[in-house]
């Protein structure tokens, strides 16, 4: 990928790193010296994070950009709770067997014993937090057994597999302001579904 882009756009210096992004490292220093650092983060991951790590996360690339930097980030929208329901759970499963799919691995990479057909997936809104929560819960009273651990089950008992929280232009930038980061520029689609917003540092 990084080859294809370097051949692509032979002007502009293309050097790859492998990192956890929520951890700190090392951003390699280009051959020019950059007018200024503008840090993108597309789709809305942002919104997998709970409060406190996505401040955390934003604080991070506020300073990895730097004096007079930049942060495009990608933030899925608050919208119709009915449209949220359908979304997350989809009628065609899709949803419901990626999240699944974390029992799957568990099975596969620590020898877990987990039968996915004792839990179903089902996604709520937590109007509190303003976010989806996505849960496996078990359809029977059970334990599971992985590595040296035994996990027991109530019938109806939920694990959370995952966040998806959802914001206003306006809390995005409140958020955003704890860390130092202005709202500059907002671009949305059409049924302000989603939004791409431009931050810079204060």
């Amino acid at each position: 990928m990084c080859r294809s882009l370097q051949t692509e756009f032979p002007q502009i210096q293309v050097m790859p790193v492998a990192a956890d992004f929520t951890n700190g490292f090392v951003v390699p220093v280009p051959s020019s010296p950059a007018a200024r650092n503008v840090i993108y983060f597309p789709g809305s991951t942002i919104g997998n994070f709970v409060r406190n790590d996505a401040l955390s996360l934003l604080a991070g690339m506020a300073d990895k950009a730097g004096v007079d930097g930049g942060v495009l980030i990608g933030v899925d929208l608050d919208k119709d709770r009915d449209i949220l329901h359908e979304a997350y759970n989809d009628s065609q499963g899709v949803t419901a067997d990626f999240n699944l799919n974390v029992l799957r691995r568990i099975n596969d990479e620590l020898g877990g014993g987990f039968d996915l057909d004792y839990f179903r997936y089902e996604a709520v809104f937590n109007e509190d937090l303003s976010c989806i929560e996505m849960n496996l819960i078990s359809t029977c009273r059970q334990t599971v057994n992985v590595c040296k651990y035994s996990f027991s089950f109530e019938e109806g008992e939920s694990v959370l597999t995952e966040y998806s929280h959802k914001y206003t232009v306006e809390s995005f930038g409140q958020m955003s302001d704890e860390v130092g980061l202005a709202v500059k520029n907002v671009w949305t689609d059409v049924n302000d579904m989603f939004a791409v917003m431009y931050l810079e540092r204060v």
